[in-house]
């Protein structure tokens, strides 16, 4: 079919078919038009892609029909997944042949194997080497179920990535290093990274660190983000944390590692970025034993957040059976930040046992206090005039589902849940409801919207701090010091006009 032509939106009847009239067709402007709509929805620099609604929506556009396929051919190579040499020598001939597609390419994943396993990368050498200068727009590099074995990449071939010089994300994901020198060097090929994720991070190696193997470019890093890695690789995050000046902060506890041991590091890798992050996300396995659990409650040295001057907003995601829900209230209680506007407590369910874990943690809220000592702590005067117009929030996702959108196939009994936890939440902390800063969300992509939501009210609030003009030196006085009180309290009262206009 020429491009001129209309596009079918559904396998149409042919003229003067019994069966009934034809089915109307829209004009391809139309139909691009709407392709490149869900395509500008899809934010590549999010590494999560398995169910992301724009992605998915583009696909099942991709298999309508032959001309749909093409226009949304160049939008779905955004994201290219490499799965071994000839994939590597594939993607080298595709972009040889068709030139305007090395612009496309923002998104790389490397991968060793299916979820669940692990096998060598030796195409990352490949990859680096044959795709240099052929992918400059290219932004997030992803290496996934991977074994990154001695001698399986050569380091001079890594050293070909730096090339690409708009690169400023890497991912790595349930990856076996050999030596944390090979994740050193990766970073230190990387001119422009400023995010640097690793989840699930095993290493041979179990010496400390030397500070002499430290990435060279380590000082210019913004978002470290280390969960459930091994101890060497943790150490390197300490280490680059204590050299940059992180903004963003999220870690991990492993609850496989030696309780004391798993809880000094963590909280050493916090107190290393506290003059200048500015969020902080701390996760809690589901299979934390209940001796690990334990041992935090008597020793208030962990995760006290007390030095972070920065911090505005504080997420902290806890997974059933949520054995560290009574923790919430003593970390709240550290914090002193002027700056603190937003928290979020997510409670992780799992779809075939929501019902019944909804039910267990609506018994736990309703008998224990944690709730109320919560609303007790907000309104202690340091949270008095910060706290963002729904910025404390409790949270329920599932963890399987990164891209859940809502509950309305879950039936009228789950839903019935919801309401009661509102209820809950509602009448357990009265006074956070009545300043209006409670809110409660039921899936993943209501907290990420609720997140979006704090960002904005936070950028704004720092537009009108920077524009507010410097206080000018006045002589001591009555007049001067009501004046100065007026002053200092400005933008706490403007965030809020802010916050409430939003």
């Amino acid at each position: 079919m020429d491009r001129a032509e209309s596009i079918t939106t559904a396998a149409s009847t042919s003229e003067g078919s019994s069966h009934g009239p034809a089915i109307s067709r829209l004009p391809v402007e139309v139909c691009e038009r709407i392709i490149d709509y869900l395509a500008a929805g899809w934010d590549t620099g999010y590494v999560v892609a398995k169910g992301e609604p724009h992605l998915t929506a583009l696909t099942s556009c991709a298999l309508v029909c032959q001309d749909w396929y093409f226009l949304t051919w160049y939008h779905l190579r955004r994201r290219v997944h490499l799965r071994d040499r000839t994939d590597v020598l594939s993607l080298s001939k595709t972009l040889r042949a068709k030139p305007r597609l090395r612009e496309v390419v923002h998104q790389v994943v490397i991968s060793g194997a299916s979820p669940g396993e692990r096998q060598p990368i030796r195409h990352l050498g490949t990859f680096a080497v044959m795709l240099a200068g052929k992918a400059p727009r290219l932004r997030v590099i992803i290496i996934e179920h991977a074994e990154w074995t001695i001698g399986s990449v050569r380091m001079e071939d890594i050293g070909f990535l730096g090339v690409f010089s708009y690169i400023d994300t890497l991912n790595i994901s349930e990856v076996t290093l050999s030596s944390v020198a090979q994740l050193s060097h990766l970073v230190s090929a990387l001119p422009r990274l400023r995010n640097l994720w690793c989840s699930n991070v095993d290493c041979l190696q179990k010496q400390h660190v030397s500070p002499a193997s430290l990435p060279l470019n380590c000082a210019n890093m913004k978002c470290l983000d280390v969960r459930w890695v091994a101890p060497a690789v943790e150490d390197l995050f300490m280490q680059i944390s204590r050299a940059s000046r992180v903004r963003d902060l999220a870690l991990g506890v492993d609850g496989e590692l030696d309780p004391s041991s798993a809880a000094s590091r963590s909280q050493t890798l916090l107190d290393a970025s506290s003059t200048s992050a500015e969020t902080v996300s701390a996760g809690f396995p589901s299979y934390l034993p209940s001796h690990v659990a334990d041992c935090f409650m008597p020793t208030e040295r962990h995760y006290n957040l007390s030095h972070h001057d920065q911090l505005w907003k504080l997420e902290i995601s806890l997974y059933h059976p949520f054995a560290e829900w009574l923790w919430i209230p003593h970390i709240l209680s550290r914090i002193v930040s002027k700056h603190f506007q937003a928290m979020v407590v997510m409670l992780w369910l799992r779809t075939d046992n929501m019902a019944e874990h909804l039910d267990g943690l609506l018994m736990t809220m309703e008998q224990d206090d944690v709730l109320a000592r919560l609303d007790s702590i907000l309104q202690e005067k340091r949270f008095s005039g910060t706290i963002a117009s729904r910025g404390f929030c409790i949270g329920i996702g599932d963890f399987g589902d990164h891209w859940a959108s809502g509950n309305t196939g879950m039936g009228s009994a789950l839903r019935e849940r919801y309401d009661q936890l509102d209820e809950l939440v509602r009448r357990k902390m009265p006074r956070s409801h009545g300043r209006g800063i409670l809110s409660t969300v039921h899936n993943t992509q209501d907290i990420y919207s609720w997140s979006q939501d704090m960002d904005e009210i936070h950028r704004q609030s720092m537009q009108v701090e920077q524009k507010k003009p410097p206080e000018r030196m006045r002589t001591p006085g009555p007049r001067s010091s009501t004046q100065h009180v007026l002053t200092s309290l400005q933008p706490c009262i403007l965030a809020h006009i802010v916050a409430w206009s939003s």
